[in-house]
């Protein structure tokens, strides 16, 4: 994962980041301009912490796997995630490259098809062996497209309440406390984490309160029955499936 440095800025090759990407958020995952677009810090994050405890060579004797090779998966996660998440925070310092296309015999078929970032784009193949989230899994499924639960996703974040306004409500923040977390803060840092660095709020108070976020942001599968794409009778019988197969693959990455 090596780049270079050109006039202050960081030349990086396209296929580089995208491998980086699939370490961290699975290979099954389609890296496209759009799922860069709506990727955020906050996101690359907790797909680290989450790879970052899976691969943890402490974590060998209870796995059974060897510790080195649990060793270098660790290392190749950290690697992975300091590439997407300095990209991510940072894009204008990069210059992506990308190699150049391969001539085509089929150029006169392919012009005559739409683009492919105006096709719908969906999963063609099994479901990964691993725990995954109900958006994936209907994805994985076949039954709604990439797009379909990128929006998902975005929707569920733009009704996600925010950490200051549950800090304020349970009196452990006060607006002025709150304002100047925001305006203080370094660019690409978390609310929690400025606010647990500068001794606003404790370890414990930030647990708290991502409990809370998590537990008060609507459930994905609202968006879906909202928009008419799924039935709730067929959302729930998708979500007892779903559980069936984190149960069977729980402990997979």
């Amino acid at each position: 994962m090596k780049s270079n440095v050109r006039d202050g800025r960081i030349t990086l090759s396209e296929k580089q980041l995208h491998q980086s990407c699939r370490i961290l958020f699975g290979p099954e995952v389609c890296i496209t301009p759009q799922f860069l677009s709506l990727l955020q810090p906050s996101g690359v994050k907790t797909a680290y912490r989450k790879l970052a405890m899976e691969t943890h060579p402490d974590r060998a004797c209870h796995l059974g796997i060897d510790v080195a090779i649990l060793e270098e998966r660790f290392k190749k996660a950290h690697r992975a995630y300091k590439q997407v998440f300095s990209y991510i925070k940072e894009p204008d310092r990069y210059i992506l490259t990308t190699p150049p296309p391969k001539p085509s015999r089929r150029s006169d078929r392919s012009a005559a098809r739409p683009p492919s970032s105006q096709r719908p784009r969906f999963h063609n193949g099994d479901i990964p062996p691993r725990k995954i989230f109900i958006g994936q899994f209907l994805y994985y499924s076949s039954i709604i497209s990439m797009r379909q639960m990128w929006d998902a996703v975005v929707w569920q974040q733009i009704q996600r309440p925010r950490i200051g306004d549950i800090a304020r409500q349970l009196g452990w923040l006060s607006p002025s406390d709150i304002q100047s977390i925001l305006r203080h803060r370094n660019r690409g840092e978390l609310f929690g984490e400025f606010a647990l660095r500068t001794g606003l709020l404790s370890f414990y108070q930030v647990l708290v309160l991502l409990g809370r976020q998590k537990n008060l942001q609507p459930r994905i599968g609202i968006y879906f029955i909202e928009r008419g794409i799924l039935l709730p009778k067929k959302l729930d019988a998708i979500a007892a499936a779903l559980k069936e197969h984190n149960r069977r693959h729980w402990f997979k990455k």
